[in-house]
C-alpha cells in the first residue's frame, strides 16, 4: 500500500492541564473500559439458551445478537476520533460509558429477539467509543519512551476478560438468570464514567466538519467484509452469498481509501500510513500474527471441552493458565525489548508463539491436566512479548497529529483480524473432517496447525523491518528525552 500524500490536520491546541496529565492513570482507566467493553462481548455465550427460550427462539437464532454486536462496534469504528476532537475526549468517555450502562439495562429489560437486537446495537455503539477515545488519549499524554509500559497496564484486560467471561456468565444466568449479565454492568459503567471525569485531562474540543461520505463507504465496507467472514465461516459448503459479500466489501473499501486521499479533512486521515512500522502492525505481519490469536480463542475452549470431555471449568482453568503465563512475563517486557530491539523481539517471539500454539495439536486424552496446565501456562509466555512489543511498535513512529487517525486505522485493522481469525477458526472446525462427531479431535487439531501456519507467515514479514524499529519507544535512539505526546 503506498503512503498517501500528507494532508495533515493542524494540531490540536492542547488545554494547560494535558502536559502534566499522568499517563499511567489514563493507561489504568483505558484498561477499565477494555476490560468492560471486551467482557460484554464474552460473557454472553454460556446464556444464549435461556435467552432464547425466554424469547421462544432456537438458539441458533440468538447468533445475530453476537454479529450485530461485532458488526457494529467495527462499523462505527471510524466516528470514534472524530466525535471525541469535536467534543473533547473526556466527555465522550464518559457519555458513551453511561450510555454502555443504559444499553445494557435495556437489554436486561428486552421483551423480544428485536428488542433485544436494537438495545445490543445500541451497546455496540457506546462500545465503539470507550476504548478507542481512551487509547487516543492515552496515546496524547505518553512519552515515547513509556509507551511500552503504559501499554502493557492498558491491553491486560484483553487477556482476562475473554477467560473470566464465559464462566461468569454461566454462573449469573445460573444463579440470578440471564438478565443478571446485563445488569452487573450498572455498577461498573457509574465507577467508569466517574474515572473518567477524575482521571482523564480536559483536552480542548476542535470544529471539524463530517465526512459523510466517508462514513458511508467506509461503514458498509466493514460491514459486508465482517458480515461476510461470519457466513462463510458457519458455511464453508455454501460460499457463494459469503465471497459476493466479502468482494463487495472489499470494493467499497477500496472507494473509502481513495476518497480519503484526496480529502484534506478525510473523517480518517491516512497520514500514518506512511510509516512503515505502522502498516506492518496495522495491516501487514501484525494482522496475519493476530488472525491466528483470535481463531484460537474459538478453537481452543471447543477443543478442551469436546474433544477430551474436560468441564467449561476445567477448561477454563486450560485457559486461565495461558493468561497467566503471558501476565508472568509482561514487567519484564520493557527491559526485553531495550536489549534485542523490536525486529528481533517480533521475529523470534512470533516464531516461538506459532510453534507453542501448533504443539497443543499434540495434547491427548491421557495427558495429564496439570501437565496441559503447565505447556498452557508456557505457551502463554510465548506470546507476551511479540503482542505487547506489536501494540507498542504500531505507534511509535506516528507524529502527535497523525494519531486521531492512526488510532482508528489501528482499531480497523484489530477488529478485521479478529473477524478473519474467528471465521477462519470455524471454517476449519466445520469442515468435514473425521468421523464427523463433534468429540472426535481431527477437525480442532487441523484447525491449530492451519491456524499456526498463517501466523508463521508474519515472521518472514516481520524480519523485512528496519533493525532500528523502535529505537523511539525502546529508549535507543539519539535523543531520548522527548517531552510527552500531545496534540
Amino acid at each position: 500500500m503506498s503512503a498517501p500524500a500528507d494532508t495533515r490536520r493542524a494540531p490540536e491546541a492542547p488545554s494547560r492541564d494535558a502536559p502534566h496529565a499522568d499517563p499511567r492513570a489514563a493507561a489504568i482507566l483505558v484498561a477499565f473500559v477494555m476490560f468492560l467493553s471486551i467482557l460484554e462481548a464474552t460473557v454472553i455465550a454460556t446464556a444464549l439458551p435461556d435467552m432464547a427460550r425466554d424469547f421462544g427462539v432456537a438458539a441458533s437464532e440468538l447468533g445475530i445478537g453476537i454479529t450485530a454486536y461485532l458488526m457494529v462496534s467495527t462499523a462505527f469504528l471510524p466516528l470514534s476520533s472524530w466525535v471525541a476532537l469535536r467534543l473533547g475526549p473526556r466527555r465522550v468517555l464518559t457519555v458513551s460509558v453511561l450510555g454502555f450502562g443504559v444499553a445494557s439495562l435495556l437489554c436486561s429489560q428486552s421483551p423480544t429477539l428485536g428488542f433485544f437486537v436494537a438495545a445490543r446495537a445500541f451497546q455496540a455503539l457506546c462500545s465503539s467509543l470507550m476504548t478507542p477515545v481512551g487509547n487516543l488519549v492515552l496515546l496524547r499524554i505518553t512519552p515515547k519512551h513509556r509507551l511500552v509500559e503504559m501499554l502493557a497496564i492498558s491491553t491486560t484486560p484483553a487477556l482476562i476478560a475473554p477467560v473470566i467471561g464465559p464462566p461468569l456468565g454461566g454462573f449469573l444466568t445460573e444463579a440470578f438468570g440471564w438478565p443478571s449479565i446485563f445488569l452487573i454492568n450498572l455498577p461498573l459503567t457509574l465507577v467508569g464514567a466517574l474515572l473518567a471525569r477524575r482521571l482523564l485531562p480536559r483536552l480542548a474540543p476542535q470544529r471539524l466538519r463530517f465526512d459523510a461520505v466517508g462514513f458511508v463507504l467506509i461503514a458498509s465496507a466493514l460491514s459486508l467484509l465482517i458480515y461476510g467472514l461470519d457466513r462463510l465461516g458457519a458455511h464453508p459448503d455454501a460460499p457463494t452469498v459469503p465471497l459476493i459479500l466479502m468482494g463487495t466489501g472489499s470494493v467499497l473499501a477500496v472507494m473509502a481509501y481513495r476518497w480519503l486521499r484526496r480529502m484534506r479533512h478525510g473523517l480518517v486521515p491516512l497520514d500514518a500510513l506512511r510509516h512503515q512500522t505502522f502498516r506492518a502492525i496495522s495491516y501487514g505481519p501484525g494482522m496475519l500474527m493476530r488472525i491466528p490469536h483470535m481463531g484460537l480463542a474459538l478453537v481452543l475452549p471447543l477443543y478442551f471441552q469436546l474433544a477430551f470431555g474436560l468441564s467449561p471449568g476445567m477448561a477454563g482453568v486450560l485457559l486461565l493458565a495461558n493468561n497467566l503465563g503471558d501476565l508472568a512475563v509482561k514487567p519484564f517486557i520493557s527491559r526485553i525489548l531495550r536489549r534485542v530491539g523490536f525486529r528481533s523481539g517480533l521475529v523470534v517471539g512470533t516464531a516461538m508463539m506459532m510453534a507453542a500454539s501448533a504443539s497443543v495439536a499434540a495434547f491427548t486424552v491421557a495427558m495429564p491436566v496439570w501437565l496441559m496446565a503447565l505447556a498452557m501456562f508456557l505457551i502463554g509466555m510465548a506470546r507476551s512479548v511479540p503482542f505487547t512489543g506489536m501494540v507498542s511498535l504500531a505507534f511509535a513512529d506516528v507524529e502527535a497529529d497523525e494519531l486521531p487517525g492512526a488510532n482508528v486505522l489501528n482499531a480497523i485493522g484489530n477488529a478485521l483480524s479478529a473477524a478473519a481469525g474467528i471465521s477462519l477458526g470455524a471454517l476449519f472446525l466445520n469442515l468435514p473432517l473425521g468421523d464427523g462427531l463433534a468429540s472426535d479431535p481431527l477437525p480442532y487439531r487441523v484447525a491449530l496447525l492451519a491456524l499456526s501456519g498463517i501466523g508463521t507467515l508474519s515472521v518472514f514479514l516481520f524480519l523485512r523491518l528496519p533493525a532500528d524499529a523502535g529505537a523511539k519507544v525502546t529508549g535507543t535512539a539519539p535523543d531520548v528525552t522527548e517531552p510527552p505526546v500531545r496534540a
